[in-house]
């Protein structure tokens, strides 16, 4: 019997657009958009920035190391990518809705200090939620079987009796091989997860 849903947040609760974003904000430069995503992140860089063990100044300096004629855009990129985040309008129904229905509801995302920060407002859903675990703060990322772990451990859960909704399908195959559920939202589609995870609360009441 499933007792506790557990969210990933960028693609399931929040949406984010990094090209339309930096598009504006670069007035529709698309080369330099693409220089742009390619040294923040690409090689995974993005990784380092969820797992949170790099400062930012380092981080800026990953970004910039070889792209220093366009240091001014990344770092403008950085201090504002906050903006290119917006909660989706079902976030906080679906949680409550849930939650009405006797789950426990937590939430298990790869983020970063510095989006903590810049997307305040976009995660003012969190103490809706019973609780949850940042990639940040457990020095972890997804799919990494360690952070499923550590979430069953933190608030003594059993596998078998928690759904994971994700986005990416590589951490979706992750929760499995750690035993638990697990919905893919594929294309941050809502209508997918919301009928991924009713069938399968279904199957297992």
């Amino acid at each position: 019997m499933i007792k506790t849903i557990i969210f990933d947040i960028g693609g399931v609760l929040i949406g984010y657009d990094w090209t339309a974003y930096m598009m504006k904000e670069f007035n529709g430069d698309e080369k330099l958009v693409e220089r742009i995503k390619e040294n923040v992140f690409g090689n995974h860089k993005w990784d380092e920035v969820d797992r949170g063990v790099l400062t930012n100044d380092e981080l800026l300096a990953s970004f910039t190391k070889d792209a220093p004629d366009i240091k001014d855009e990344i770092t403008h990129f950085w201090e504002t990518c906050g903006n290119a985040l917006w909660q989706f309008d079902f976030t906080k129904d679906w949680i409550k809705a849930l939650k009405s229905r006797g789950y426990q509801v937590l939430f298990l995302s790869n983020w970063s200090y510095h989006l903590k920060e810049q997307a305040a407002k976009q995660l003012d859903f969190l103490p809706l939620l019973d609780g949850g675990v940042f990639s940040c703060e457990e020095k972890l990322i997804k799919p990494d079987h360690a952070i499923y772990q550590r979430i069953l451990e933190k608030y003594n859960l059993k596998a078998d009796e928690c759904v994971f909704i994700d986005d990416s399908e590589r951490n979706v195959i992750g929760a499995r091989e750690c035993g638990l559920y697990a919905v893919h939202a594929k294309d941050r589609n809502h209508d997918i997860a919301v009928a991924g995870l009713e069938e399968l609360l279904q199957q297992e009441a």
